[in-house]
Protein backbone atom coordinates (compact mmCIF):
# COMPACT_ATOMS: atom_id res chain seq x y z
CA UNK A 1 0.00 0.00 0.00
CA UNK A 2 3.20 2.28 0.18
CA UNK A 3 2.74 3.02 -3.46
CA UNK A 4 -1.15 3.89 -2.96
CA UNK A 5 -0.18 6.51 -0.44
CA UNK A 6 3.08 7.53 -2.22
CA UNK A 7 0.77 8.41 -5.28
CA UNK A 8 -2.30 9.91 -3.55
CA UNK A 9 -4.21 7.48 -6.25
CA UNK A 10 -7.42 7.82 -5.20
CA UNK A 11 -9.19 7.10 -8.23
CA UNK A 12 -7.12 3.90 -8.65
CA UNK A 13 -8.47 2.86 -5.07
CA UNK A 14 -12.06 3.37 -6.54
CA UNK A 15 -11.99 0.98 -9.26
CA UNK A 16 -11.18 -1.43 -7.07
CA UNK A 17 -14.75 -1.64 -5.23
CA UNK A 18 -15.66 -4.47 -7.00
CA UNK A 19 -12.82 -6.71 -5.97
CA UNK A 20 -12.91 -5.68 -2.63
CA UNK A 21 -16.98 -6.79 -2.13
CA UNK A 22 -15.41 -9.66 -3.78
CA UNK A 23 -12.51 -10.46 -1.64
CA UNK A 24 -15.02 -10.25 1.22
CA UNK A 25 -17.25 -12.29 -0.07
CA UNK A 26 -14.60 -15.28 -0.50
CA UNK A 27 -13.35 -14.86 2.69
CA UNK A 28 -16.59 -15.18 4.38
CA UNK A 29 -16.99 -18.69 2.40
CA UNK A 30 -13.91 -19.88 3.95
CA UNK A 31 -14.51 -18.98 7.55
CA UNK A 32 -13.96 -15.38 8.42
CA UNK A 33 -12.25 -12.14 7.40
CA UNK A 34 -8.15 -12.02 8.63
CA UNK A 35 -7.93 -10.08 11.15
CA UNK A 36 -5.47 -7.67 9.14
CA UNK A 37 -8.20 -6.89 6.87
CA UNK A 38 -10.53 -5.67 9.39
CA UNK A 39 -8.60 -4.23 12.27
CA UNK A 40 -7.08 -1.81 10.77
CA UNK A 41 -11.14 -0.31 9.17
CA UNK A 42 -12.35 -0.84 12.42
CA UNK A 43 -9.47 1.50 14.44
CA UNK A 44 -9.88 4.22 11.24
CA UNK A 45 -13.36 4.36 12.49
CA UNK A 46 -13.00 3.83 16.19
CA UNK A 47 -14.26 7.03 17.77
CA UNK A 48 -18.10 6.40 17.31
CA UNK A 49 -17.57 2.98 15.68
CA UNK A 50 -20.79 2.90 13.61
CA UNK A 51 -20.12 4.05 10.27
CA UNK A 52 -17.68 2.18 7.84
CA UNK A 53 -17.41 -0.58 10.45
CA UNK A 54 -21.47 -1.10 10.68
CA UNK A 55 -21.44 -0.95 6.47
CA UNK A 56 -18.75 -3.65 6.28
CA UNK A 57 -20.39 -6.06 8.92
CA UNK A 58 -23.65 -5.42 6.71
CA UNK A 59 -22.26 -6.47 3.74
CA UNK A 60 -20.82 -9.70 5.05
CA UNK A 61 -23.61 -10.25 6.46
CA UNK A 62 -26.17 -10.02 3.61
CA UNK A 63 -23.51 -11.84 1.29
CA UNK A 64 -23.57 -15.13 3.78
CA UNK A 65 -27.55 -14.75 4.19
CA UNK A 66 -27.87 -14.64 0.22
CA UNK A 67 -24.87 -17.42 -0.06
CA UNK A 68 -27.49 -20.07 2.28
CA UNK A 69 -30.89 -18.81 0.49
CA UNK A 70 -29.92 -18.25 -3.08
CA UNK A 71 -26.99 -20.10 -3.76
CA UNK A 72 -23.10 -18.93 -4.47
CA UNK A 73 -23.51 -17.80 -8.24
CA UNK A 74 -26.32 -15.62 -7.30
CA UNK A 75 -25.20 -14.23 -4.02
CA UNK A 76 -21.89 -13.11 -5.80
CA UNK A 77 -24.07 -11.57 -8.44
CA UNK A 78 -25.45 -9.44 -6.63
CA UNK A 79 -22.38 -7.78 -4.77
CA UNK A 80 -21.31 -6.43 -7.84
CA UNK A 81 -24.88 -5.79 -9.95
CA UNK A 82 -25.52 -3.81 -6.14
CA UNK A 83 -22.48 -2.77 -4.67
CA UNK A 84 -23.87 -1.64 -1.24
CA UNK A 85 -21.38 1.44 -0.23
CA UNK A 86 -20.29 3.14 -2.98
CA UNK A 87 -22.04 6.26 -4.15
CA UNK A 88 -19.60 8.22 -6.46
CA UNK A 89 -20.71 7.38 -9.71
CA UNK A 90 -24.02 9.27 -9.32
CA UNK A 91 -21.45 12.12 -9.29
CA UNK A 92 -18.66 11.41 -11.45
CA UNK A 93 -19.42 13.98 -14.08
CA UNK A 94 -19.79 16.76 -11.56
CA UNK A 95 -17.85 19.62 -11.44
CA UNK A 96 -17.46 22.25 -8.02
CA UNK A 97 -15.81 25.72 -8.19
CA UNK A 98 -13.45 26.15 -5.27
CA UNK A 99 -15.35 29.23 -4.70
CA UNK A 100 -18.42 26.81 -4.68
CA UNK A 101 -16.25 25.14 -2.07
CA UNK A 102 -15.53 27.17 -0.01
CA UNK A 103 -18.61 28.33 0.79
CA UNK A 104 -19.67 24.91 2.63
CA UNK A 105 -17.17 25.29 5.24
CA UNK A 106 -19.75 24.82 8.42
CA UNK A 107 -19.92 21.98 10.59
CA UNK A 108 -23.44 20.83 9.31
CA UNK A 109 -22.64 21.56 5.28
CA UNK A 110 -18.88 20.78 5.20
CA UNK A 111 -16.98 20.35 1.76
CA UNK A 112 -13.48 19.16 1.63
CA UNK A 113 -10.75 18.78 -1.44
CA UNK A 114 -8.53 15.99 -1.52
CA UNK A 115 -6.13 15.63 -4.85
CA UNK A 116 -8.97 17.41 -6.84
CA UNK A 117 -12.02 16.00 -6.13
CA UNK A 118 -14.44 17.28 -3.89
CA UNK A 119 -15.93 15.13 -0.88
CA UNK A 120 -19.05 16.38 1.21
CA UNK A 121 -18.19 15.20 4.65
CA UNK A 122 -21.04 17.06 6.30
CA UNK A 123 -22.74 13.23 7.68
CA UNK A 124 -19.24 12.26 8.73
CA UNK A 125 -17.51 15.57 10.56
CA UNK A 126 -18.80 14.44 13.87
CA UNK A 127 -17.81 10.69 14.01
CA UNK A 128 -14.18 11.87 12.25
CA UNK A 129 -12.21 9.30 14.30
CA UNK A 130 -9.96 12.46 14.72
CA UNK A 131 -12.06 14.82 16.34
CA UNK A 132 -12.92 18.17 15.38
CA UNK A 133 -9.02 18.76 13.41
CA UNK A 134 -11.31 18.13 10.17
CA UNK A 135 -13.27 21.41 11.25
CA UNK A 136 -9.99 23.23 9.94
CA UNK A 137 -10.77 22.38 6.67
CA UNK A 138 -13.63 22.54 5.80
CA UNK A 139 -14.18 24.59 2.37
CA UNK A 140 -10.34 23.92 1.52
CA UNK A 141 -7.95 21.86 -0.29
CA UNK A 142 -7.02 19.50 2.67
CA UNK A 143 -4.39 16.99 0.33
CA UNK A 144 -1.20 17.50 2.13
CA UNK A 145 -2.44 17.53 5.41
CA UNK A 146 -4.62 14.62 4.54
CA UNK A 147 -1.68 12.30 2.85
CA UNK A 148 0.34 13.37 6.10
CA UNK A 149 -2.12 11.62 8.89
CA UNK A 150 -4.18 8.63 7.26
CA UNK A 151 -3.34 5.47 6.28
CA UNK A 152 -3.24 4.07 2.55
CA UNK A 153 -6.37 2.05 3.49
CA UNK A 154 -8.00 5.27 4.41
CA UNK A 155 -8.48 6.94 0.80
CA UNK A 156 -10.89 3.79 -0.31
CA UNK A 157 -13.10 5.12 2.53
CA UNK A 158 -13.00 8.65 1.57
CA UNK A 159 -14.74 7.42 -1.46
CA UNK A 160 -17.53 7.04 -0.04
CA UNK A 161 -17.90 11.15 0.13
CA UNK A 162 -16.84 12.10 -2.88
CA UNK A 163 -19.37 14.49 -5.07
CA UNK A 164 -17.37 15.56 -8.02
CA UNK A 165 -14.04 17.01 -9.00
CA UNK A 166 -12.75 20.70 -8.84
CA UNK A 167 -13.77 22.85 -12.08
CA UNK A 168 -10.73 24.53 -13.88
CA UNK A 169 -7.85 22.76 -11.28
CA UNK A 170 -4.97 25.37 -10.90
CA UNK A 171 -1.37 24.38 -11.78
CA UNK A 172 -0.12 23.04 -8.40
CA UNK A 173 2.45 24.91 -6.84
CA UNK A 174 5.93 24.15 -7.02
CA UNK A 175 6.34 24.62 -3.09
CA UNK A 176 3.45 21.71 -2.91
CA UNK A 177 4.67 20.00 -5.83
CA UNK A 178 8.35 19.75 -4.20
CA UNK A 179 7.35 18.39 -1.16
CA UNK A 180 4.64 15.98 -2.63
CA UNK A 181 8.09 14.62 -4.33
CA UNK A 182 9.97 14.74 -1.04
CA UNK A 183 7.46 12.54 0.69
CA UNK A 184 7.07 10.30 -2.22
CA UNK A 185 11.01 10.09 -2.03
CA UNK A 186 10.87 9.05 1.60
CA UNK A 187 8.51 6.76 1.20
CA UNK A 188 10.17 4.89 -1.75
CA UNK A 189 13.41 5.28 1.11
CA UNK A 190 11.27 2.86 3.78
CA UNK A 191 11.87 6.27 6.62
CA UNK A 192 8.27 6.04 8.09
CA UNK A 193 8.93 2.41 8.84
CA UNK A 194 10.09 2.22 12.23
CA UNK A 195 12.78 0.00 13.95
CA UNK A 196 10.87 -2.32 16.77
CA UNK A 197 14.03 -2.83 18.62
CA UNK A 198 14.84 1.31 18.76
CA UNK A 199 11.19 1.33 20.55
CA UNK A 200 12.11 -1.69 22.86
CA UNK A 201 15.07 -0.33 23.77
CA UNK A 202 13.22 2.74 24.49
CA UNK A 203 10.47 1.19 26.47
CA UNK A 204 13.26 -0.85 29.08
CA UNK A 205 15.17 2.49 29.40
CA UNK A 206 11.87 4.20 30.56
CA UNK A 207 11.12 0.72 32.88
CA UNK A 208 15.41 1.48 33.82
CA UNK A 209 14.27 4.84 35.14
CA UNK A 210 10.75 3.90 37.23
CA UNK A 211 12.85 1.04 38.73
CA UNK A 212 15.67 3.51 40.10
CA UNK A 213 12.95 6.37 41.28
CA UNK A 214 10.82 3.44 43.20
CA UNK A 215 14.23 2.12 44.51
CA UNK A 216 15.64 4.95 46.03
CA UNK A 217 12.81 5.30 48.35
CA UNK A 218 12.64 1.37 49.21
CA UNK A 219 16.53 1.82 49.94
CA UNK A 220 16.17 5.21 52.12
CA UNK A 221 13.44 7.03 53.48
CA UNK A 222 15.16 10.64 54.08
CA UNK A 223 13.81 14.02 52.35
CA UNK A 224 16.85 13.91 50.16
CA UNK A 225 16.21 9.92 48.76
CA UNK A 226 12.19 11.23 48.47
CA UNK A 227 13.27 14.04 46.09
CA UNK A 228 15.84 12.63 43.83
CA UNK A 229 13.11 9.37 43.91
CA UNK A 230 10.51 12.10 42.59
CA UNK A 231 12.56 13.88 40.27
CA UNK A 232 13.38 10.60 38.23
CA UNK A 233 9.67 9.90 38.56
CA UNK A 234 8.67 12.65 36.83
CA UNK A 235 12.05 12.06 34.17
CA UNK A 236 10.09 8.44 33.21
CA UNK A 237 6.72 10.75 33.07
CA UNK A 238 8.46 12.43 30.69
CA UNK A 239 10.02 9.97 28.52
CA UNK A 240 6.66 8.15 28.95
CA UNK A 241 4.87 11.05 27.46
CA UNK A 242 7.16 11.09 24.46
CA UNK A 243 7.00 7.05 24.26
CA UNK A 244 3.05 7.62 24.05
CA UNK A 245 3.40 10.39 21.83
CA UNK A 246 5.01 8.33 19.36
CA UNK A 247 2.29 5.24 19.42
CA UNK A 248 -0.91 7.59 18.93
CA UNK A 249 0.70 9.07 16.12
CA UNK A 250 0.91 5.65 14.68
CA UNK A 251 4.93 5.38 13.94
CA UNK A 252 5.29 2.29 15.61
CA UNK A 253 3.45 -0.22 14.06
CA UNK A 254 1.94 -0.67 11.24
CA UNK A 255 -1.71 -2.15 12.98
CA UNK A 256 -2.93 1.46 14.00
CA UNK A 257 -5.14 -0.23 16.40
CA UNK A 258 -2.27 -1.88 18.20
CA UNK A 259 -0.40 1.95 18.57
CA UNK A 260 -3.65 2.87 19.82
CA UNK A 261 -3.75 0.23 22.44
CA UNK A 262 -0.17 1.03 23.35
CA UNK A 263 -1.04 4.63 23.44
CA UNK A 264 -3.67 4.05 25.91
CA UNK A 265 -1.71 2.24 28.23
CA UNK A 266 1.07 4.43 28.47
CA UNK A 267 -0.60 7.49 27.84
CA UNK A 268 -3.72 6.65 30.37
CA UNK A 269 -2.88 3.96 32.56
CA UNK A 270 0.90 5.53 33.39
CA UNK A 271 1.11 9.18 32.96
CA UNK A 272 -3.00 9.67 34.24
CA UNK A 273 -3.74 11.93 30.84
CA UNK A 274 -7.02 11.26 28.49
CA UNK A 275 -5.78 9.86 25.50
CA UNK A 276 -9.05 10.63 23.57
CA UNK A 277 -8.63 14.48 25.32
CA UNK A 278 -5.04 14.32 24.03
CA UNK A 279 -5.71 13.43 20.66
CA UNK A 280 -8.46 16.30 20.44
CA UNK A 281 -6.19 18.67 20.92
CA UNK A 282 -3.08 17.91 19.51
CA UNK A 283 -4.34 16.93 15.77
CA UNK A 284 -6.04 20.37 16.13
CA UNK A 285 -2.49 21.63 17.42
CA UNK A 286 -0.68 19.63 14.06
CA UNK A 287 -3.60 20.96 11.03
CA UNK A 288 -3.64 24.66 12.33
CA UNK A 289 -0.21 25.33 14.60
CA UNK A 290 -0.39 29.21 15.78
CA UNK A 291 -3.47 29.39 13.77
CA UNK A 292 -6.12 32.21 15.14
CA UNK A 293 -9.30 33.16 13.21
CA UNK A 294 -9.91 36.27 12.34
CA UNK A 295 -10.14 38.15 15.36
CA UNK A 296 -7.13 36.77 16.94
CA UNK A 297 -8.98 33.75 18.84
CA UNK A 298 -6.60 31.03 19.32
CA UNK A 299 -7.72 28.00 16.73
CA UNK A 300 -4.47 26.34 17.95
CA UNK A 301 -5.24 24.90 21.82
CA UNK A 302 -1.58 25.50 22.69
CA UNK A 303 -1.59 29.38 22.44
CA UNK A 304 -5.05 29.87 24.18
CA UNK A 305 -3.36 30.29 27.13
CA UNK A 306 -4.84 34.41 28.32
CA UNK A 307 -5.06 35.71 30.39
CA UNK A 308 -2.03 34.68 31.74
CA UNK A 309 -0.07 34.53 28.58
CA UNK A 310 -0.19 36.66 25.36
CA UNK A 311 1.90 35.14 22.44
CA UNK A 312 0.96 37.93 19.85
CA UNK A 313 0.79 41.14 20.48
CA UNK A 314 -2.48 41.03 17.89
CA UNK A 315 -3.62 38.09 20.81
CA UNK A 316 -2.95 40.49 23.27
CA UNK A 317 -4.67 43.21 21.09
CA UNK A 318 -8.33 41.57 22.22
CA UNK A 319 -7.62 41.58 26.06
CA UNK A 320 -9.48 44.56 27.50
CA UNK A 321 -9.58 43.70 31.04
CA UNK A 322 -6.93 46.33 32.55
CA UNK A 323 -6.57 43.62 35.70
CA UNK A 324 -5.14 41.06 32.93
CA UNK A 325 -3.11 43.65 31.29
CA UNK A 326 -1.59 44.32 34.43
CA UNK A 327 -0.94 40.75 34.71
CA UNK A 328 0.45 40.85 31.60
CA UNK A 329 3.12 43.17 31.84
CA UNK A 330 5.07 40.77 33.77
CA UNK A 331 4.39 37.43 31.66
CA UNK A 332 8.21 37.67 31.10
CA UNK A 333 9.48 36.87 34.19
CA UNK A 334 6.49 34.07 35.96
CA UNK A 335 6.59 32.12 32.66
CA UNK A 336 8.90 29.59 33.59
CA UNK A 337 7.26 29.01 36.92
CA UNK A 338 3.98 28.51 35.27
CA UNK A 339 5.79 25.23 33.64
CA UNK A 340 6.22 23.31 37.12
CA UNK A 341 2.05 23.74 36.83
CA UNK A 342 1.63 22.57 33.48
CA UNK A 343 0.91 18.63 33.71
CA UNK A 344 -1.96 19.50 36.80
CA UNK A 345 -3.42 21.92 34.45
CA UNK A 346 -3.32 18.78 31.63
CA UNK A 347 -4.62 15.81 34.37
CA UNK A 348 -7.77 18.56 35.11
CA UNK A 349 -8.96 19.05 31.15
CA UNK A 350 -8.00 14.83 30.87
CA UNK A 351 -10.61 14.46 33.57
CA UNK A 352 -12.79 16.88 32.67
CA UNK A 353 -13.19 15.25 29.49
CA UNK A 354 -13.55 11.63 30.86
CA UNK A 355 -16.65 13.09 32.80
CA UNK A 356 -18.11 15.79 30.33
CA UNK A 357 -16.78 14.49 26.65
CA UNK A 358 -19.69 13.09 24.77
CA UNK A 359 -18.79 8.74 24.71
CA UNK A 360 -20.12 5.86 24.13
CA UNK A 361 -20.18 4.08 27.59
CA UNK A 362 -17.41 1.54 26.53
CA UNK A 363 -15.30 5.01 25.56
CA UNK A 364 -16.01 6.65 28.88
CA UNK A 365 -15.40 3.49 30.57
CA UNK A 366 -12.18 2.82 29.02
CA UNK A 367 -10.99 6.68 29.03
CA UNK A 368 -11.80 7.09 33.24
CA UNK A 369 -11.31 3.30 33.72
CA UNK A 370 -7.60 3.41 33.32
CA UNK A 371 -7.16 7.38 34.05
CA UNK A 372 -8.42 6.18 37.42
CA UNK A 373 -6.05 3.20 37.39
CA UNK A 374 -3.34 5.68 37.36
CA UNK A 375 -4.16 7.46 40.29
CA UNK A 376 -4.74 3.94 41.94
CA UNK A 377 -1.01 2.84 41.06
CA UNK A 378 0.22 6.53 41.58
CA UNK A 379 -1.17 7.43 45.10
CA UNK A 380 -1.24 3.59 46.20
CA UNK A 381 2.95 3.53 45.43
CA UNK A 382 3.63 6.66 47.66
CA UNK A 383 1.38 5.75 50.47
CA UNK A 384 2.64 2.08 50.84
CA UNK A 385 6.48 2.69 50.23
CA UNK A 386 6.63 5.89 52.37
CA UNK A 387 5.50 7.17 55.71
CA UNK A 388 3.91 10.17 57.39
CA UNK A 389 3.82 12.76 55.09
CA UNK A 390 6.38 12.04 52.70
CA UNK A 391 4.00 10.74 50.46
CA UNK A 392 2.77 14.09 49.85
CA UNK A 393 5.91 15.51 49.00
CA UNK A 394 6.78 12.80 46.50
CA UNK A 395 3.78 13.11 44.29
CA UNK A 396 3.62 16.65 44.76
CA UNK A 397 7.13 16.96 43.14
CA UNK A 398 6.79 14.55 40.82
CA UNK A 399 3.91 16.39 39.22
CA UNK A 400 5.49 19.99 39.44
CA UNK A 401 9.22 18.43 37.75
CA UNK A 402 6.59 16.32 35.45
CA UNK A 403 5.14 19.67 33.94
CA UNK A 404 8.75 21.57 33.95
CA UNK A 405 10.13 18.71 31.75
CA UNK A 406 7.34 18.35 29.70
CA UNK A 407 6.27 22.15 29.08
CA UNK A 408 9.88 23.47 28.50
CA UNK A 409 10.28 21.19 25.66
CA UNK A 410 6.52 22.13 24.26
CA UNK A 411 7.39 25.85 24.26
CA UNK A 412 10.82 25.42 22.81
CA UNK A 413 8.89 24.09 19.59
CA UNK A 414 5.97 26.65 18.88
CA UNK A 415 6.18 29.83 20.99
CA UNK A 416 8.16 32.98 19.66
CA UNK A 417 7.25 32.05 16.28
CA UNK A 418 4.74 33.37 14.04
CA UNK A 419 1.02 33.39 15.23
CA UNK A 420 -1.19 34.23 11.78
CA UNK A 421 -5.03 34.48 11.61
CA UNK A 422 -4.99 34.10 7.57
CA UNK A 423 -5.29 30.56 6.27
CA UNK A 424 -2.08 28.78 4.85
CA UNK A 425 -1.48 25.84 3.26
CA UNK A 426 -0.48 23.17 5.14
CA UNK A 427 3.30 22.97 4.61
CA UNK A 428 4.09 26.73 5.22
CA UNK A 429 1.62 26.53 8.06
CA UNK A 430 3.96 23.68 9.64
CA UNK A 431 7.05 25.75 8.93
CA UNK A 432 6.95 29.48 9.77
CA UNK A 433 5.04 28.43 13.19
CA UNK A 434 7.37 25.91 14.00
CA UNK A 435 11.60 25.87 15.70
CA UNK A 436 14.19 23.41 15.33
CA UNK A 437 16.31 22.40 18.53
CA UNK A 438 19.53 21.23 16.96
CA UNK A 439 20.12 17.63 16.98
CA UNK A 440 22.86 15.74 19.36
CA UNK A 441 22.57 12.33 22.04
CA UNK A 442 21.31 14.55 24.51
CA UNK A 443 18.82 16.84 22.95
CA UNK A 444 17.18 13.97 21.09
CA UNK A 445 16.56 12.03 24.20
CA UNK A 446 15.82 14.66 26.60
CA UNK A 447 13.09 15.92 23.84
CA UNK A 448 11.80 12.53 22.54
CA UNK A 449 13.05 13.34 19.37
CA UNK A 450 10.94 16.48 19.16
CA UNK A 451 13.67 18.72 18.51
CA UNK A 452 13.10 18.09 14.84
CA UNK A 453 10.12 19.88 15.28
CA UNK A 454 9.63 21.11 11.50
CA UNK A 455 10.45 17.46 10.23
CA UNK A 456 7.50 16.02 12.95
CA UNK A 457 5.02 18.47 11.66
CA UNK A 458 5.87 17.69 7.98
CA UNK A 459 5.67 14.01 8.05
CA UNK A 460 3.91 12.90 11.82
CA UNK A 461 3.81 9.34 10.99
CA UNK A 462 7.99 9.37 10.24
CA UNK A 463 9.36 7.35 13.19
CA UNK A 464 11.74 9.54 15.56
CA UNK A 465 14.44 7.99 14.79
CA UNK A 466 14.21 8.87 11.57
CA UNK A 467 14.17 12.73 11.55
CA UNK A 468 17.49 13.73 11.87
CA UNK A 469 18.41 11.41 8.57
CA UNK A 470 15.62 13.82 6.60
CA UNK A 471 16.51 17.54 8.47
CA UNK A 472 19.19 18.17 5.83
CA UNK A 473 17.23 17.75 3.02
CA UNK A 474 13.57 19.69 4.47
CA UNK A 475 16.43 22.15 5.50
CA UNK A 476 17.51 22.48 1.71
CA UNK A 477 13.86 22.55 0.45
CA UNK A 478 12.95 25.46 2.81
CA UNK A 479 15.91 27.38 1.00
CA UNK A 480 14.89 26.72 -2.02
CA UNK A 481 11.03 28.45 -1.20
CA UNK A 482 11.97 31.00 0.87
CA UNK A 483 11.14 29.90 4.19
CA UNK A 484 13.63 29.98 7.19
CA UNK A 485 14.41 26.60 8.55
CA UNK A 486 14.91 28.13 12.58
CA UNK A 487 17.93 25.58 13.52
CA UNK A 488 19.10 26.60 17.08
CA UNK A 489 20.47 25.57 20.53
CA UNK A 490 18.03 24.96 23.63
CA UNK A 491 19.93 27.78 25.05
CA UNK A 492 19.14 30.23 22.34
CA UNK A 493 15.49 28.79 21.67
CA UNK A 494 15.01 29.44 25.35
CA UNK A 495 16.30 33.20 25.31
CA UNK A 496 13.87 33.45 21.83
CA UNK A 497 10.64 32.13 23.91
CA UNK A 498 11.33 34.62 26.34
CA UNK A 499 12.36 37.59 24.12
CA UNK A 500 9.26 36.92 22.22
CA UNK A 501 7.21 37.29 25.57
CA UNK A 502 8.86 40.27 26.69
CA UNK A 503 7.89 42.43 23.50
CA UNK A 504 4.37 41.55 23.97
CA UNK A 505 4.60 42.28 27.75
CA UNK A 506 5.89 45.56 27.21
CA UNK A 507 3.24 46.14 24.84
CA UNK A 508 0.59 44.96 27.56
CA UNK A 509 2.18 48.12 29.90
CA UNK A 510 1.71 50.59 26.87
CA UNK A 511 -1.73 49.32 26.59
CA UNK A 512 -2.46 49.62 30.33
CA UNK A 513 -1.47 52.70 30.18
CA UNK A 514 -3.10 54.10 27.53
CA UNK A 515 -6.59 52.92 28.97
CA UNK A 516 -5.96 53.65 32.42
Amino acid sequence: MSSLEENIDVEHIASMSLFSDFFSYVSSTVGSWSVHSIQPLKRLTSKKRVSESAAVQCISAEVQRNSSTQGTAEALAESVVKPTRRRSSQWKKSTHPLSEVAVHNKPSDCWIVVKNKVYDVSNFADEHPGGSVISTYFGRDGTDVFSSFHAASTWKILQDFYIGDVERVEPTPELLKDFREMRALFLREQLFKSSKLYYVMKLLTNVAIFAASIAIICWSKTISAVLASACMMALCFQQCGWLSHDFLHNQVFETRWLNEVVGYVIGNAVLGFSTGWWKEKHNLHHAAPNECDQTYQPIDEDIDTLPLIAWSKDILATVENKTFLRILQYQHLFFMGLLFFARGSWLFWSWRYTSTAVLSPVDRLLEKGTVLFHYFWFVGTACYLLPGWKPLVWMAVTELMSGMLLGFVFVLSHNGMEVYNSSKEFVSAQIVSTRDIKGNIFNDWFTGGLNRQIEHHLFPTMPRHNLNKIAPRVEVFCKKHGLVYEDVSIATGTCKVLKALKEVAEAAAEQHATTS
